[in-house]
């Protein structure tokens, strides 16, 4: 019942950073309705790597004012209505072509580079007081050269950069423990917590079940009893989070937090319809046409149309059109099936991620050698188009939930502009 709202690429695409404060407002009024009191969000990272698998979109984009700025307005908002926000994924994601959910990333710029990008969200983010900080599974020698050592286990990186450094005294929590950017370094979770806790993380994340927990919870134990973790240690991470509980009034025995709103169920105050209408109309101004050289949009009057969509998206029943859809790696015959199917119609494709679905950029080269009218649609990752560049008309929308889709229905249609602006370049 959580309303959808476009994604923090799109939110700036929009490039009116109010709408970051809209949406913050929105999803803190939804979480608090439900008893929620954390956002692990926002995504501080810059995403200046074009053929970063995992980041991306989740980003506000390349610049590093932009995202501070987008940042700032985010975490603001969340907190002013109650909800901790966690800034992430520290010292920066953006510039990585590694997941760090399968194996560890290494940014290899030196100190300088750092400081003049990636750290400048996180600087404006401490000055705003975020009440915590997410670190990255990710090795950045400049910092701590130890190798195969992540970030969120480096005490130069914890202790030294963030506490003594830039004398940062919010919450430090890690990543998720169980990441392969840690196993496959020689650090499995429960090693893994030991090291972090060590290193001055306060709150150590996992997502899988109890006997991992337990298994953690046993080694950190241990680790305490022997010495290796001072007990002092323990006590200073556990003040940072009693702190911000009470800072978020989190301390107190009564049932939830109250709201203006009590007269409703919980379930009553999520999805409002003025809530939608929030998301729908942010996800008009975030439609971005890069280029339009064909003068391809709006669609012409009358065009006989293919969606050919590489997922369950649902352009062409919005557009009431012919649509096929096929996998996200597209095969030789799917290729040769849309290639039939293109004669005589106006074709729209809708990529996603196609540098790590190359085929996709295989069945878009085939379109642009037949004379069909051809309209490319990322609709994912802006990026994509460095794989065809030869393509005349191309848009970009950021993420492909419901009110994407709807805007960009409503654009190849004519009903309304396209009016975002790219928040981050497209260079062959």
């Amino acid at each position: 019942g959580f309303t959808e709202f476009p994604g923090q690429m799109a939110v700036a695409a929009t490039n009116d950073v109010e709408n970051a404060r809209r949406i913050a407002r929105a999803i803190a009024d939804e979480l608090n309705a439900l008893g929620f009191n954390m956002d692990l969000t926002p995504d501080l990272d810059v995403n200046n790597n074009p053929d970063n698998p995992i980041i991306s979109t989740r980003s506000f984009g390349a610049d590093p004012a932009r995202v501070a700025t987008y940042g700032v307005a985010y975490i603001e908002t969340l907190q002013h209505a109650g909800i901790i926000a966690i800034g992430k994924h520290f010292p920066g994601h953006g510039d990585t072509a590694i997941d760090s959910h399968a194996a560890l990333p290494t940014v290899p710029h030196d100190r300088a580079r750092l400081d003049a990008v990636e750290l400048v969200p996180f600087r404006a983010a401490m000055r705003a007081n975020v009440a915590g900080i997410m670190t990255a599974h990710i090795t950045f020698p400049a910092i701590d050269p130890t190798p195969g050592l992540a970030a969120t286990l480096s005490p130069r990186v914890l202790t030294g950069l963030v506490r003594d450094e830039m004398r940062y005294d919010g919450l430090i929590m890690t990543d998720e423990l169980t990441m392969g950017a840690l196993a496959t370094s020689g650090y499995p979770a429960p090693r893994a917590a030991v090291a972090a806790l060590q290193a001055g993380a306060d709150v150590l994340l996992f997502q899988t079940g109890y006997a991992m927990h337990r298994e953690a919870h046993a080694a950190l134990v241990d680790a305490v009893k022997r010495g290796e973790i001072p007990e002092a240690r323990v006590d200073e991470a556990l003040r940072r989070v009693l702190r911000v509980k009470a800072q978020f009034g989190l301390m107190t025995n009564d049932e939830g937090r109250k709201t203006k709103d009590e007269g409703r169920t919980p379930e009553a105050r999520v999805g409002l319809p003025e809530t939608r209408a929030i998301s729908r109309e942010i996800a008009r101004q975030a439609v971005t046409l890069v280029r339009d050289e064909a003068q391809r949009v709006p669609l012409k009057p009358g065009a006989q149309l293919l969606v050919v969509e590489t997922g369950a998206y649902g352009l062409g029943q919005r557009l009431g059109a012919m649509t096929l859809q096929v996998k996200a790696q597209p095969t030789t015959s799917e290729i040769t099936m849309v290639v039939n199917a293109a004669e005589g119609r106006t074709v729209i494709v809708l990529t996603s991620d196609v540098a790590k679905n190359r085929t996709q950029a295989d069945l878009v080269n085939a379109l642009l050698k037949t004379n069909a009218p051809l309209i490319v649609v990322a609709a994912r990752s802006p990026y994509d188009l460095r794989a065809f560049p030869g393509v005349p008309t191309y848009l970009a929308i950021y993420g492909a939930n419901p009110p994407m889709l709807d805007a960009l229905a409503e654009v190849l249609t004519g009903k309304i502009p396209a009016r975002g602006k790219l928040p981050v370049e497209l260079k062959p």
